[in-house]
């Protein structure tokens, strides 16, 4: 079963407003289709798409331009948030908040990120919380999205900024596809399978068989 987004509530992105509940995108199957002016904060959809799913920041923000600016809420501080409802690759329930606090200092805005929170509703009805580190909570989209991480940040979710990469340079474009397709997993398969079979040894040839069949349908 493929994974579902379903909603994706924004605050303090942005030009979105730090207060909750401002900004609300309900996200229709099987395509949403978004429309509007420019500056009206459609790309911000998009990367704060990626950024609850990856924890990836929009090329060359590092944070800081990705949140509200403080002095435009007449704030010292201006709390962030992105939360994405939406149904795993199980089809249950599912929901993933990430936080971020940015602090106006005299020599600019420091962003900061809060441990991220991630919600299922199991088979029985109970609902189970997580609080985890960002790199965990990366590691758990991955799994409950069912899609790696690469194809998120370079196809899915790919930045209007970075769409051109499959006219970038060679050396470039051979890292995205390896990337993509994990060819360096199944190059490490086959080489684990080649060495095997010189020793003349039946028996790991066929688990060796089984890790490559594994690598093939686990990405």
């Amino acid at each position: 079963m493929s994974a579902c987004l379903e909603k994706l509530d924004i605050s303090g992105i942005r030009s979105f407003s730090p207060e909750l509940n401002q900004g609300s995108v309900e996200l229709m199957t099987p395509v949403t289709l978004i429309l509007g002016p420019n500056g009206t904060g459609k790309t911000t959809i998009i990367e704060s798409l990626r950024y609850v799913t990856t924890g990836q920041f929009p090329p060359g923000s590092k944070g800081a331009g990705f949140v509200h600016d403080p002095k435009i809420a007449h704030e010292t501080e201006v709390k962030a948030q992105v939360r994405l409802r939406f149904r795993n690759t199980q089809g249950l329930a599912s929901c993933v908040t990430r936080s971020l606090i940015a602090t106006q200092k005299p020599k600019g805005v420091t962003v900061r990120s809060l441990d991220g929170v991630f919600q299922m509703r199991a088979l029985n009805g109970e609902k189970a919380a997580i609080s985890s580190k960002c790199l965990q909570l990366d590691r758990e989209m991955v799994a409950h999205l069912g899609v790696s991480r690469a194809i998120l940040d370079n196809v899915i979710f790919c930045h209007q900024e970075d769409s051109n990469w499959p006219l970038g340079e060679s050396k470039q474009l051979k890292q995205k596809f390896e990337d993509i397709f994990a060819c360096t997993r199944y190059a490490k398969a086959l080489d684990n399978i080649n060495s095997i079979c010189k020793k003349n040894v039946i028996i790991p040839v066929i688990y060796a068989m089984i890790e490559l069949i594994y690598v093939e349908f686990s990405w």
